[in-house]
């Protein structure tokens, strides 16, 4: 692989980023949407290297005689092993098949845990719901509001109608689970947030619903708690979102 061969690697690597990032909005499937700048401004530096290097590499052909280059390509123009040219595969699969966000194969890993996963409540706590309307919520907040209690919390979802929104994931004999993907950086640390739905017929496997409902005290063993319920009121099919975690 020639030093013109490399550079195009950099301008295709740069422009597949900016494909995803730009134009077809598949980074969030992989990272936050808060990181969308810092990916333009990579993908620009490595897009202008390559376009460097090309500009470098085109001027010293220009300048140099037939010997001072026969003398460059024996020393800079070394040829990489074939295998290097398996570079390219990675960056037209971005183009023409993006790898999809993490669903129901990755959540169902999650079966093997001891216990559901529950994010740490905020330091100041939870803030009392309002009530009216049924609240719109993630399935993060709602989790951590049920866990509350069982570490000396205030509990603030009895009482209160919450909307959540996530895909179906089967569960226990005729229950179901509503799913979502959480992430602190990026889909190498995602966990699955999980409620076992209560009261409503299971949706097709991977739909993604909307379900209203109550949460109910679970039941708990000697050895772990349960996932926590929702007891829903109604499900509601909707489209998959634009950015498939919390």
């Amino acid at each position: 692989m020639r030093k013109a061969t490399q550079n195009l690697l950099l301008v295709m690597i740069g422009v597949a980023l900016l494909h995803i990032t730009v134009i077809s909005g598949d980074y969030v499937n992989y990272v936050r949407p808060a990181f969308q700048i810092m990916l333009i401004g990579a993908a620009a530096v490595i897009v202008l290297l390559g376009v460097v290097g090309f500009w470098i590499e085109t001027r010293d052909l220009d300048h140099d005689d037939g010997d001072r280059r026969a003398e460059q390509e024996n020393h800079h123009g070394a040829r990489a092993p074939r295998t290097a040219w398996l570079l390219f595969l990675p960056i037209l699969g971005i183009f023409l098949v993006a790898p999809p966000a993490l669903g129901s194969f990755t959540a169902s890993r999650a079966a093997t845990r001891t216990a559901p996963a529950a994010p740490p409540p905020p330091q100041e706590g939870y803030a009392p719901l309002p009530d009216g309307p049924p609240v719109v919520m993630s399935i993060s907040d709602y989790v951590g509001r049920a866990y509350a209690p069982q570490i000396g919390r205030p509990a603030t979802l009895p009482g209160h109608q919450v909307v959540l929104t996530g895909f179906v994931m089967p569960g226990p004999g005729s229950a179901w689970y509503l799913t979502r993907m959480r992430i602190a950086c990026c889909a190498a640390d995602a966990i699955a947030m999980q409620v076992i739905v209560r009261g409503a017929p299971m949706p097709p496997k991977d739909a993604w619903v909307q379900v209203t409902g109550m949460w109910g005290p679970p039941a708990t063993t000697t050895t772990r708690t349960v996932f926590q319920p929702i007891m829903a009121s109604s499900v509601r099919r909707i489209p998959k979102p634009p950015n498939t975690y919390e």
